[in-house]
């Protein structure tokens, strides 16, 4: 799965990555937690472009009692393997896909009767991107909001220790074909939700810091 993530690549790193001009001014984030604004990448009146959303999608169908319960558990995940059936993704997953960049997660490990934190992140600690879902839903007041949820698979080799599920990743060389594909072919993208090879991760553990939500700085990701 994926709960937590850090994305410290700066603005013109991110315009480099996307072919895009970004302009926000936003500062490096440590310590990314469900139901906070983080950035995407998307298409937009058939264009690619940026924008910010609220991690945690809405379905747009959601209202009254159903609305309540997806403000309450909003879904942060989209399991690979039920994005072309489940309601809450289906429909997102022909028509609204986005990239979301990172640069890097974490997982918690039962360790010695407690939970040790661990951060993973590329070899090369370079930046990537999350394949993404997004979907226009509901807020508490009634007003539309950008909601996006990370999909999940099985875990490779690498992170198969820690968990069993993590979340894909787009190679670059796959951006257009999985932002651009049409609906009537979306079945084609299945082939790209799956584990990277192995090697393409390294996990070390990191202090509990990251625990709490409130601590956000790069000593969070700084080895033990």
């Amino acid at each position: 799965m994926c709960g937590r993530y850090h994305q410290a690549a700066p603005p013109e790193q991110l315009g480099r990555e996307y072919d895009l001009d970004i302009r926000d001014n936003f500062p490096p984030r440590y310590n990314i937690a469900p139901t906070q604004p983080i950035s995407v990448i998307r298409m937009h009146a058939g264009k690619r472009g940026y924008a910010l959303m609220r991690w945690g999608l809405i379905p747009s169908w959601a209202k009254s009692e159903r609305l309540a319960h997806f403000l309450a558990k909003p879904c942060i995940n989209a399991r690979a393997e039920g994005v072309t059936e489940k309601p809450a993704f289906r429909h997102a997953f022909r028509r609204r896909r986005c990239l979301v960049p990172a640069t890097g997660f974490y997982e918690w490990k039962t360790e010695g009767g407690g939970r040790q934190p661990y951060c993973i992140q590329k070899q090369d600690d370079e930046l990537f991107s999350f394949a993404g879902l997004w979907e226009t839903g509901l807020d508490r007041d009634g007003g539309e909001i950008d909601t996006v949820a990370i999909v999940t698979t099985a875990a490779g080799v690498d992170n198969r220790p820690l968990h069993d599920r993590e979340p894909v990743v787009i190679q670059r060389d796959a951006y257009a074909l999985w932002l651009e594909t049409a609906e009537r072919d979306a079945d084609v993208l299945q082939s790209l939700l799956i584990a990277p090879r192995p090697g393409f991760w390294r996990p070390f553990p990191v202090s509990k810091a990251v625990n709490n939500v409130k601590n956000d700085g790069p000593e969070l990701v700084a080895p033990l």
